[in-house]
């Protein structure tokens, strides 16, 4: 699914240039799931965005199904947006969720990117989703009146509303408490197993990293296999 070979991503502050990724190269199978810990400031925002393809690494490559990715700072291409639309799903620490909308809103929202209603197996699909999630009952309601948890909650279906290969999560647990968290890792868990989608989540949390098939530790640059998992 997705193949990263000796990726090098360098960063100017001041004077000094800070080399955040570091010759890493990363492997991942389709309907794998995978964490990525570290501590914060390591790089983890940095390798997503690359994955996701909003940010172009200075050296190395990038594929995706046996396709080279090019990602440059200029406008992007229409496979790109292709890309980002519909084959990658995105789940931010926080939410990203428009607040004038509501739950169903912010979630058929990638739908009406390239058209301006929703068809009805999208609105089935986001439908389906809010059950999946639990969320059912707040599909009308405002989203800046839900929690921490019901916001990442919807994040998630708005995420997974185009039926994305691949679901990139940026510490989707940050803001929640440990109850709340666990039940989202679970959610992840589920997500994965059922509809077979590809997860990279980042996550500073070690117990979050557990309901994943493998994790890896993003240290000084690079990537190494941490504790694994059971399947």
């Amino acid at each position: 699914m997705i193949e990263l070979k000796n990726i090098t991503k360098r960063f100017i502050d001041g004077q000094r240039q800070l080399t955040v990724l570091d010759d890493l190269s990363l492997h991942v199978d389709e309907g794998e799931f995978v964490a990525i810990i570290g501590e914060s400031g390591v790089g983890k925002t940095t390798l997503l965005n690359i994955l996701g393809t909003l940010l172009p690494a200075d050296e190395g490559s990038y594929m995706m199904r046996g396709e080279q990715i090019e990602v440059s700072g200029e406008q992007p291409s229409e496979r790109l947006c292709h890309l980002r639309n519909k084959e990658i799903g995105f789940v931010y620490q926080d939410h990203r969720l428009l607040p004038q909308f509501t739950v169903w809103q912010n979630i058929l929202l990638p739908t009406l990117a390239t058209k301006k209603t929703s068809t009805e197996e999208e609105q089935l699909h986001a439908q389906a989703l809010l059950k999946f999630m639990g969320i059912l009952p707040l599909k009308d309601s405002p989203v800046t009146q839900l929690s921490g948890g019901e916001k990442t909650r919807v994040a998630i279906c708005r995420a997974l509303i185009n039926q994305p290969a691949i679901l990139l999560a940026d510490e989707p647990t940050g803001q929640l408490d440990v109850a709340n968290a666990q039940t989202i890792a679970t959610l992840f868990r589920k997500v994965n197993a059922e509809f077979h989608t590809t997860i990279i989540m980042a996550t500073h949390s070690a117990e979050m990293a557990k309901v994943a098939h493998k994790i890896y530790l993003l240290k000084d640059g690079k990537l190494s296999p941490a504790l694994n998992s059971q399947p």
